[in-house]
């Protein structure tokens, strides 16, 4: 077996689709085959295995796949194993599993051999990013845990020299300063984090099917549509501060759609309710991934994040989701990125619908037919036609 190539774990009681899927994977990747449930379990616990992603047939024999999928996640060493299900059929109650027990993928058979390429190839990249935010998270924690933890040669050193120096040249610890001066120090450290963290988002979302250059648009858009609420309406009272945090925290807007299958989000046709249901879920799903990852976030980001996320799909007249919101009820940071969202949304290629152009995305926001924005921040998006296409343009999206 080729010593650089990721290995896969194949689990399915069908013989012919153990093939199909040997043959389609055999010249890049490593396999491990399990035909049950016990098999799968053991290859997992294999620590000589090092599987980088289970591939799992619905259909397993005698086993509960969503139970095995369950148990990984509480498991150290396989939670951040991507799962692929395999499916020949689909009813509603299995998507609801798959999406609750965090599949990476939904792939319905016979299997397509671009798509079943495409999506380990994502999940895989997903993974590496994965483990690359862990250990920025791990190296933070290392260096605040060396800050709180006073090293005794230089506490021998500091003892040594207090004999011979007055008060103002003694040295001055961690545990010295103000709390306000901690926590200033605490944010610097996170605050690479959190770049590399939206970074992150970014190029996963772009792996989801969604556009990469959509968030880079609803990022500076947003920031065009927080300076005129400042210079011309300051009974919002935002500050230069809070639209530069707003605006950050608009690219988390649609974190929660990492965690919607790609069979559902790649689907050419129109929805059903319940798969509607689904992507509207995004919201309230991503608010879950910010709050686990909520102690490497500023306090300031997380809020703003948690609002955007949440909060992006309501609308003025209480007629969006997930609660219904009606009017200033509905958080600022909200207001702002749920027309930016809307707008742009029209502007971008998705697997059911081909972009608008800008001058008509830009009537029909005006006109009501993405529903109805707060009056004032419709009017800063109507002042701003000029600064919004520019940055439409330089964004634009690579149309095939």
């Amino acid at each position: 077996m080729g010593e650089n190539k990721k290995k896969i774990l194949i689990s399915t009681g069908s013989f012919k689709l153990m093939a199909d899927i040997s043959r389609m994977l055999n010249a890049d990747y490593d396999m491990v085959k399990a035909i049950d449930g016990a098999q799968t379990i053991r290859a997992l616990s294999d620590k000589t295995n090092r599987i980088d992603c289970l591939i799992i047939d619905l259909a397993l024999p005698n086993t509960n796949i969503f139970q095995i999928m369950n148990l990984m996640h509480k498991n150290t060493s396989m939670k951040y194993i991507p799962v692929i299900v395999l499916a020949e059929k689909l009813e509603n109650e299995d998507i609801e599993n798959c999406f609750d027990s965090m599949a990476a993928d939904i792939l319905m058979t016979p299997v397509n051999p671009n798509k079943l390429l495409f999506s380990i190839k994502r999940c895989l990249k997903e993974k590496q990013e994965t483990k690359i935010l862990e250990a920025k998270v791990n190296i933070i924690k290392s260096q605040a845990n060396e800050e709180d933890t006073p090293k005794p040669s230089e506490e021998n050193v500091r003892d040594s020299k207090s004999q011979e120096s007055s008060d103002e040249h003694k040295e001055i610890k961690y545990d010295d300063l103000s709390e306000t001066d901690k926590k200033r120090l605490h944010e610097e450290d996170i605050s690479d984090l959190q770049h590399a963290y939206i970074y992150m988002i970014g190029t996963v979302a772009e792996f989801r099917g969604l556009s990469k250059n959509h968030i880079k648009r609803v990022r500076e858009i947003t920031a065009i549509i927080c300076d005129s609420l400042i210079s011309y309406f300051p009974e919002s009272h935002l500050t230069k501060e809070i639209a530069v945090n707003i605006a950050d925290a608009s690219c988390l807007h649609d974190i929660g759609k990492i965690l919607i299958p790609d069979e559902i989000m790649m689907k050419p046709t129109k929805l059903t309710d319940s798969e509607f249901d689904m992507v509207k879920s995004h919201t309230t799903k991503g608010c879950e991934i910010l709050e686990a990852l909520r102690e490497f976030q500023t306090d300031e980001m997380y809020h703003y994040s948690y609002e955007i996320c949440r909060y992006h799909h309501e609308r003025y007249d209480g007629k969006g989701y997930p609660e219904k919101l009606i009017g200033e009820s509905i958080p600022l940071s909200a207001q702002i990125v749920s027309i930016v969202d809307a707008f742009d949304a029209l502007m971008t290629n998705t697997a059911y619908r081909k972009a608008i152009d800008f001058d008509t995305a830009y009537s029909m926001i005006l006109d009501g037919e993405c529903g109805v924005f707060s009056p004032r921040i419709t009017q800063c998006f109507k002042m701003n036609k000029d600064k919004i296409a520019e940055i439409s343009r330089l964004y634009a999206d690579p149309y095939a």
